[in-house]
């Protein structure tokens, strides 16, 4: 009997195999691959357990039993230790096997298959967790600067520029996190804002003043279309409206005010002389006046309701765009949500149910489109004709497989605002063109070689 086997070492294969393929991913394709027959595993057991010693049986007690890790921390452990060493995703077993098989973490799982098995679901699964934890790492770093950037508002102004802040803030590890070009996008939107708040404190403050000097002006009394600026402007000069004016801007606005007073006299004198005239031929006119003024009536009445309409349905639209955003969206289930409006849009007099429908079907048309448009920029962007050429392990490409084409795609946004149905045919529809367009170049090229050989033949 050999004294140098560890009681851990003998416990029975089908056992473990049960917690390691739960581990992985549940399936039973996987939980046969585990459970290798029991003779195979005790082999390898009963060398392994030759390896490590001449340790008597005895000594095996229950302390060992303590210290050994249980199976699902074997697990966690084999694949840390995968990660450690650098297996990348989609490798294969026979290239990483040299980088780990001397690790006891490898060891730590008792049958070759097993390990196999794990090692497989872990180089597929490793892609999507590493573009996780790039995505999070991205995430923070942005974060991390606008909390800087709102820790140094104090030093942020309308006429920051990148140098002036990097000067003053670019030690902070917060700043060195993130890329030059996504720094200086934060930082000049946060300029941006504080330019325009500016430009539009400036633009109240000079309308202000402007309203104020025109007041001055009109409580004068005196001033007239021939009154001169030069006559006037000595008793203003105490007025603390006529100091808030820049000085090359006080005549301009005076002689706007008398253009505004010229106005003003010429509408009264024409409202005048047309109730003067109106007077006069009011006798005559009385009875065509009636019926004129009886269909001015119904035009008013007319316009009115169209006006009426009109707001209704921009109202209704304007609810549209606050509340329906999917290009997928039906009428059915829509409506009650429309319904719920506090301002009442979805329920106007001036709107009937037909005109509620069909805007609403407009509506998730332009959504619709508007998808489709984005999506076929996406494929332009993704699915080029170097892109069709190369060809994965398996023959496939972004041109034929359209399983292919997807893992390219999906990361993007524009790719899942698109409708789930339609996403393959638009990839098929794009690449079909391509591949005309192709065609359409090789038959101009065999046409031109054909012509270029014919006019060889005949020189």
């Amino acid at each position: 009997m050999d004294s140098g086997a560890p009681p851990a070492v003998s416990s029975p294969a089908p056992a473990s195999s049960g917690v390691i393929s739960s581990e992985v991913n549940g399936s039973k394709a996987l939980e046969s691959t585990i459970r290798a027959p029991q003779k195979e595993n005790n082999r390898e057991k009963t060398k392994e357990a030759n390896d490590n010693g001449n340790f008597s049986e005895s000594s095996s007690d229950s302390e060992d039993d303590e210290s050994v890790p249980t199976k699902e921390e074997c697990i966690i452990q084999f694949k840390e230790m995968l990660k450690e060493r650098g297996v990348a995703p989609f490798s294969k077993w026979e290239k990483e096997l040299p980088k780990i098989v001397f690790d006891p973490r490898f060891k730590a799982i008792p049958s070759y298959s097993a390990r196999k098995a794990l090692f497989e679901h872990y180089v597929k699964t490793r892609a999507d967790e590493e573009r996780k934890e790039k995505r999070a790492a991205q995430k923070a770093a942005v974060e991390g600067f606008k909390q800087l950037l709102e820790e140094a508002k104090e030093d942020i102004n309308e006429d920051t520029d990148y140098q002036s802040f990097k000067k003053k803030w670019g030690h902070d590890p917060r700043f060195e996190s993130l890329d030059r070009k996504e720094r200086q996008v934060l930082l000049n939107e946060r300029v941006l804002q504080l330019r325009k708040a500016a430009q539009e404190k400036a633009y109240a403050v000079r309308a202000a003043a402007i309203s104020k000097f025109k007041s001055m002006l009109r409580e004068q009394g005196d001033i007239t279309l021939n009154t001169r600026w030069s006559k006037v402007k000595d008793s203003l000069r105490n007025d603390p409206r006529y100091k808030s004016v820049k000085h090359e801007d006080r005549e301009a606005l005076f002689n706007e005010y008398l253009s505004e007073l010229k106005a003003a006299e010429q509408e009264v004198a024409r409202v005048a002389k047309a109730k003067h005239d109106e007077e006069d031929k009011l006798k005559e006119r009385e009875r065509a006046l009636r019926k004129r003024k009886e269909r001015e009536e119904q035009e008013v009445e007319r316009v009115r309701l169209k006006a009426r309409r009109k707001e209704a349905i921009e109202s209704y639209q304007a609810l549209l765009v606050e509340i329906i955003k999917d290009p997928q969206a039906s009428w059915t289930e829509s409506k009650p949500k429309l319904e719920k409006d506090p301002q009442g849009r979805a329920a106007n007099p001036h709107l009937d149910q037909a005109d509620s429908e069909k805007l609403f079907r407009e509506h998730v048309k332009i959504l619709y489109e508007r998808c489709a448009q984005e999506f076929k920029a996406l494929l332009a962007e993704v699915i080029t004709v170097e892109a069709c050429s190369r060809e994965t392990e398996d023959g496939k490409t972004v041109a034929n497989s359209w399983s292919t084409a997807k893992q390219l795609l999906k990361g993007d946004p524009r790719y899942s605002k698109m409708a789930r149905k339609d996403r393959e045919s638009f990839w098929r529809r794009y690449v079909e063109d391509i591949q005309r367009r192709q065609k359409s170049t090789l038959d101009e090229g065999d046409k031109a070689r054909s012509k270029g050989s014919s006019d060889s033949r005949r020189r």
